[in-house]
């Protein structure tokens, strides 16, 4: 299968080679037209959620303010718009925001989820918590979601967060990374290689040798950007 990590440009089609195979788009910044022409168009559509943090721009927060606040964890560094959700103190309401969002992916016609923010347990997200404890409600946290999105029909994808994949990859449909070429930790997602799971793999400033040599390594298909356009390495 030809594989491609692409974002939303909020113009159909505009930037996505014709051979590629998966989308990848913002679940509110996408139409439910823009994501049924991609799949009339033989595409795959996978929905890029955040559920791993606040973000008060988008129109949920906005509606339900009180409902999210109550769910604050700390701030996530260097984003100034976003608190961390508390799954360690408050995963019921987690859940239940996450449930709604995931729910809406159905509504629009998504194949398939990119959770994003899966880490809160490697990070300083949540007060009063140990690692341990953090680490734990991740991974109930992470195991919830894979069981809500397949019994909507769609598929989920582990984002990053390497050291749980022993525990997650049978749980996940495929995976999604950042960087791990550049940091060479590209043979982490080798447990979804040896179960024929996808894996999405982006990065931001690496050389074209490396990066194929680890693609061809691990069964990552590489696609380059340039000026806003996806084209085979």
């Amino acid at each position: 299968m030809d594989v491609s990590f692409l974002k939303n440009t909020g113009r159909k089609h505009d930037h996505v080679h014709h051979d590629t195979d998966v989308v990848d788009v913002d679940l509110f910044d996408a139409h439910e037209n823009e994501i049924r022409d991609y799949q009339k168009d033989g595409k795959k559509v996978i929905c890029y959620v955040n559920v791993g943090a606040s973000e008060s721009w988008r129109e949920d927060y906005k509606d339900n303010k009180h409902d999210f606040k109550k769910a604050f964890g700390k701030k996530v560094d260097g984003w100034k718009r976003e608190y961390w959700f508390d799954i360690v103190h408050k995963l019921p309401e987690v859940k239940a925001i996450m449930s709604k969002r995931f729910e809406l992916a159905k509504k629009k016609g998504c194949d398939g989820i990119e959770a994003d923010n899966v880490d809160c347990y490697a990070n300083d997200c949540v007060h009063h918590s140990s690692k341990h404890k953090k680490k734990e409600a991740q991974l109930d946290y992470d195991k919830w979601q894979a069981k809500k999105a397949h019994s909507l029909g769609m598929a989920i994808g582990l984002k990053n967060s390497l050291d749980l994949i022993d525990e997650l990859v049978d749980h996940y449909d495929f995976a999604v990374n950042e960087q791990c070429v550049e940091y060479g930790e590209c043979k982490h997602l080798k447990p979804f290689k040896e179960q024929n799971k996808a894996i999405f793999g982006t990065e931001y400033d690496q050389s074209s040798h490396k990066i194929k040599k680890e693609a061809k390594k691990y069964g990552i298909m590489e696609k380059n950007e340039k000026h806003g356009k996806w084209k085979n390495m």
